[in-house]
């Protein structure tokens, strides 16, 4: 932990300031030590990453290790073909024109809070090694894949991160020119609950960006809800091999390369006319099984995995997602409507 990070960091619980003590450091560095409020509660610094995670809820936890085991499973993510297709969905769906300037728009933040960080996925596309001297991103996540975020992005100036619940960051209100939450907030006991413990952390004028799943078809979300039913009680190792086959079979129907006209609107089965890839028809309506030949057959089920496994996967509507922007007065700059889900930035007013 840097010890610039103490700065900004309060207890969750209390909102007090905390006093460090340090058990061993590495120049700037606070390996290990504790973290303590005035009315006694400690946090743990175990390798250099502050830990406030306290959270009592079953759903939570099993979340929580389903998360740390994929990020933590390194053969998982990360080849070329995953990360560039990742980051052009990401500039497409938050209206960056380029790389460039995406890389240029959190450069000028003074603080961003990276909120559910993960491996630092996300923020790969625009943390580099010339990363502004004058800009900070603080990279929080619920799991130990927040040691992960470190070890890939920990070498990049002003960077920090922490261990602790999206919705008790040990965080002062205000603190954040930027909050990023890319595919959190769902994972959560409540999205909608997730959201607005995010939007007190913003200072004034400053921008709140989220990515929330959609709900799907009818069939669709009922197998969802079958699936992560009957793998939610496995261990996280278990349950990627329960995903496996599905994984295959995606690979299957993708590589048919086959197409389906369906000739009229279904609307019992929220399936529209025209004509459709047989496996996309099956990914959008009946399953998600997802296949993309740019990936690794580990990577595809990464995200297999990353949708059944989380005991908390919840979806929106259109309608409550702009209820949450305009409860807490702040306008929506960009609401981006995808068949996954909604992109949505607002600023603060």
């Amino acid at each position: 932990m840097r010890h610039s990070l103490l700065d900004i960091l309060v207890d969750p619980v209390s909102r007090s300031d905390l006093t460090l003590d340090v058990h061993d450091a590495s120049g700037d560095d606070v390996v290990s030590g504790d973290l303590r409020s005035g009315d006694g509660r400690t946090y743990p610094i175990v390798d250099s990453i502050p830990r406030f995670v306290q959270t009592e809820d079953e759903g939570q936890r099993q979340t929580q290790s389903s998360f740390a085991y994929k990020w933590t499973k390194r053969d998982s993510f990360g080849s070329s073909g995953m990360r560039e297709d990742l980051h052009r969905w990401l500039l497409e769906r938050y209206g960056f024109e380029s790389a460039d300037a995406m890389r240029a728009y959190f450069a000028s933040r003074r603080r961003t809070l990276d909120a559910g960080c993960g491996a630092g996925f996300a923020a790969s596309a625009y943390l580099s090694a010339d990363w502004s001297d004058k800009a900070e991103w603080v990279g929080a996540d619920i799991s130990r894949a927040v040691d992960v975020a470190r070890e890939l992005l920990g070498s990049f100036p002003n960077t920090h991160f922490v261990q602790a619940d999206v919705l008790q960051l040990p965080f002062p209100n205000g603190s954040f020119d930027a909050i990023m939450a890319e595919g959190v907030l769902h994972h959560t006991p409540s999205t909608e609950r997730a959201f607005k413990a995010l939007v007190p952390l913003l200072a004034p004028r400053g921008e709140i960006m989220i990515y929330v799943y959609r709900r799907k078809a009818p069939i669709r979300e009922f197998t969802d809800d079958y699936v992560r039913e009957r793998i939610a009680g496995l261990s996280p190792e278990d349950a990627w091999d329960a995903l496996r086959p599905l994984t295959r079979l995606a690979q299957a129907l993708a590589e048919l390369e086959a197409e389906v006209e369906v000739p009229e609107d279904v609307p019992l089965l929220g399936i529209k006319a025209g004509r459709y890839d047989v496996q996309r028809l099956i990914y959008w309506h009946l399953a998600k099984m997802f296949w993309n030949p740019s990936m690794t057959f580990e990577e595809n089920t990464h995200v297999n995995f990353d949708w059944y496994a989380p005991r908390y996967a919840h979806r929106q509507d259109e309608d409550e997602v702009r209820r949450w922007y305009e409860d807490e007065d702040l306008e929506i700059t960009r609401f981006h409507i995808h068949e996954a889900g909604f992109t949505v930035r607002g600023v603060r007013r």
